[in-house]
């Protein structure tokens, strides 16, 4: 590649620390003003290409496996995937916090209190890597067979050596390297997408009234669908920030919200739609073996090249942000380095699921546990950065012993309250493969854990911290960022 071309991939990123194709030297340090760049649009580029992957498929499709008709089952892919507008709102601190989301987070649980949400953030985001990871190896092995070669498990080992080099290259370098190569390939996979839902939409039965319910009821079989569709946004919940931290302080907070939120629920909604499309056609209990049923031949490579194309550029962010979650939880190691750490583990989690255990149904699992606890903690973030009004003091955030966000011993109890709370609110009314919450007859056997988790969780938050968590008087703050 020229050094021209790469001069264009790199625009608009003058900071020494964020160029791209070069190791990015920032971690959860405070980003200083000189070197903040971009623009809100960024973040647009950033999301879509990260979120035009094929789990919306599998996420839509499985709306009509649960036993909904097409319009309920469109219906929940649009609801569950409007959480996606609070992912926006959580990227809203990371000019003025400038640092990642879960160290803003400090603000709200205190520098040492954001440890156990921290840990399980990180093993949260270490286990999507490996599904990523899955589904663009299972991908690449069959493009392997259909151009001739043999099938098997060397040929499955070949494709998931590839796709982890792929991912872990790109998060090695860092932040503007992920944003040059998302700004090219959410170009390449939304016309490969679009093909996609051209050839699956004339199969469409708009008037596909389902088949047996999973659930009781509509209602509770619609609520079931309507969570598991809004978890995949809610796994985004504890990064959006450390792609937003780049941006000036005095950048709008409305257009990081509004690019950050259209950048994922555009391509989420839209594929996740032509999941339901392809359910009403085709059996898509194996929605790789189910999907491929209805396109055609000569598509096949393409479909699956899209497949693993958005696997590898939703694993940018999620390999980067585990990366600063490690940092984080007090890992000594720059920030590409501790990325090696997760392609280690994501790797070992890759090989069980490829070689050793049905897919699916742990990913099932995996999606229906990890909301107990990210609904719960957003719910105070968001009203942390309501009664802070999005004000924060940078070096607090990283101090120890002391300091405005030191509370007791570094640790802030009436969000550890609210979060063990909310918590306990969201396994009240989780309903799933692997776990029924005791209050889940009052709703008819549906599933309401995100909306619990979440409410509970923020207002008693608000309730009990509404005289400490203040505005940071910024006239008295130096540029020290």
């Amino acid at each position: 590649m020229s050094e021209n071309v790469l001069d264009d991939l790199a625009h608009g990123v003058s900071s020494t620390n964020d160029q791209a194709f070069a190791i990015e030297t920032n971690g959860i340090n405070s980003i200083p003003l000189t070197e903040r760049h971009g623009t809100p649009r960024d973040l647009f580029w950033i999301w879509f290409a990260a979120n035009v992957g094929f789990t919306y498929i599998i996420i839509g499709s499985l709306a009509v496996v649960l036993g909904l008709g097409f319009w309920p089952a469109a219906a929940a892919v649009v609801i569950g995937n409007l959480v996606y507008f609070l992912v926006g709102l959580a990227a809203i601190p990371g000019p003025k916090a400038a640092t990642a989301t879960i160290v803003a987070a400090r603000s709200a649980f205190g520098v040492l209190g954001t440890l156990p949400s921290t840990f399980l953030s990180w093993i949260t985001v270490v286990g999507w890597e490996a599904v990523m990871v899955v589904i663009g190896t299972l991908s690449l092995s069959e493009i392997a067979v259909i151009v001739g070669l043999p099938e098997g498990n060397v040929t499955r080992a070949a494709s998931l050596v590839i796709v982890m080099v792929a991912t872990f290259t790109v998060s090695i370098w860092g932040h503007a390297t992920i944003l040059a190569m998302n700004k090219i390939l959410s170009v390449l996979l939304g016309v490969g997408t679009l093909i996609m839902g051209i050839l699956v939409l004339p199969h469409l039965d708009v008037s596909f009234a389902g088949g047996e319910l999973a659930a009781p009821s509509t209602l509770a079989t619609w609520l079931i669908a309507v969570t598991i569709i809004a978890a995949l946004p809610l796994s985004w919940v504890n990064y959006p920030a450390d792609y937003s931290r780049y941006l000036s302080p005095s950048t709008s907070s409305r257009s990081i919200a509004l690019n950050t939120a259209f950048g994922s629920a555009i391509p989420a909604v839209l594929i996740g739609l032509v999941g339901v499309a392809a359910a009403t056609a085709t059996d898509m209990s194996d929605p790789l073996a189910g999907l491929r049923n209805l396109l055609p031949v000569w598509f096949l490579v393409p479909y699956l090249l899209v497949i693993v194309g958005g696997t590898i550029t939703n694993n940018f962010l999620n390999t980067y942000s585990s990366g600063l979650n490690l940092q984080a939880l007090g890992v000594k190691l720059p920030r590409h380095k501790a990325v090696l750490i997760d392609a280690v583990l994501a790797g070992i989690a890759s090989i069980y699921a490829v070689f050793v255990f049905d897919f699916t149904s742990s990913f099932i699992q995996f999606l229906s546990l990890m909301i107990i606890w990210l609904a719960p903690w957003l719910g105070i973030y968001l009203a942390d950065i309501w009664l802070r009004r999005n004000t924060y003091e940078p070096a607090a955030l990283h101090q120890r012993g002391g300091g405005r966000y030191w509370y007791q011993g570094g640790w802030n109890w009436p969000a550890l309250a609210a979060f063990a709370a909310g918590i306990i609110a969201a396994a009240l009314f989780a309903n799933a493969p692997i776990y029924v919450g005791p209050l889940v007859p009052l709703i008819g056997g549906g599933d309401i854990s995100i909306l619990a988790g979440f409410i509970v969780a923020g207002l008693l938050y608000v309730v009990l911290a509404r005289r400490t968590a203040t505005p940071v008087d910024l006239a008295s703050q130096t540029n020290g960022v």
